[in-house]
């Protein structure tokens, strides 16, 4: 009797040790400041698999509770509580889901007839794309103005331009579009005022399509309107640019990527 008694304390102390000692598998020597290190050169650790609707479903699934999500394909984290879980998919998502640079070449004309006092979109300069968890969106847009008077008198336009997402003017994005004035010829269309923006915004998973969009508030003399965006169709530039080097230079622009 006192032997068995002897060994199940020694069982328990050594049991006791193994607790709380580190642990290796794969490896003799665990890294120190591990409680457990996994070692192989010919396989990796398998996380639980499963769908999106099984991941929602786990009840109070702990804060740092990693499983894979087989529907987002990716590892899937809670960083909220147990209570209030905020599933965080690691995996970043491809660059090719979202737009990278949208150049337009058309331009925009607005006068006292046609896209006066009104937001209007900047032709080509709109982009769809899909996120599958929340994201912060940088937005950077170029707009190129100049005044559109064959005449020598004075004119003067003043021009905003905003962000529309999902069909929204986002106002936290509204900008003044300054222009460039020329009276008389068309020598301001070498002189097109490049006007560049940015704008960030965080948004959850779901489809989103942003569009550039300008306003012209007011005339002053008399001028036959403005123009916003690429107008050189023909100029063949100089040095080593080509034609669309140059036309692609003084083109409205849209870029949107992740931060």
């Amino acid at each position: 009797m006192r032997f068995n008694v002897v060994f199940c304390v020694v069982v328990l102390l050594l049991f006791n040790g193994v607790i709380y000692a580190q642990v290796g598998i794969g490896t003799t020597s665990p890294d120190s400041s591990s409680i457990l290190d996994v070692s192989s050169t010919a396989g990796g650790i398998l996380a639980p698999r499963m769908t999106t609707a099984q991941r929602l479903a786990i009840s109070n699934p702990s804060a740092g509770l990693m499983v894979y999500d087989t529907d987002l394909k990716c590892m899937s984290i809670n960083q909220g509580t147990p209570s209030v879980p905020e599933w965080i998919c690691q995996e970043h998502i491809a660059n090719s889901t979202i737009p990278s640079v949208t150049v337009s070449t058309s331009t925009l004309y607005a006068d006292t007839s046609t896209n006066w006092r009104t937001w209007v979109d900047v032709p080509g300069l709109s982009n769809t794309f899909t996120i599958t968890d929340t994201r912060t969106i940088k937005i950077n847009w170029t707009l190129f103005t100049g005044q559109d008077n064959s005449t020598s008198s004075d004119g003067f336009a003043q021009m905003f331009t905003v962000l529309e997402i999902n069909g929204t003017r986002d106002e936290s994005s509204s900008n003044y579009l300054p222009m460039i004035h020329n009276t008389g010829g068309s020598g301001y269309r070498l002189l097109m005022n490049p006007c560049s923006y940015s704008h960030t915004v965080e948004l959850a998973p779901g489809t989103y399509t942003i569009k550039v969009k300008v306003y012209v508030a007011s005339f002053l003399g008399s001028t036959t309107g403005v123009k916003i965006g690429q107008i050189f169709t023909g100029w063949t530039g100089g040095g080593n640019m080509t034609t669309a080097e140059n036309e692609n230079a003084a083109s409205n622009k849209l870029l949107i990527g992740f931060l």
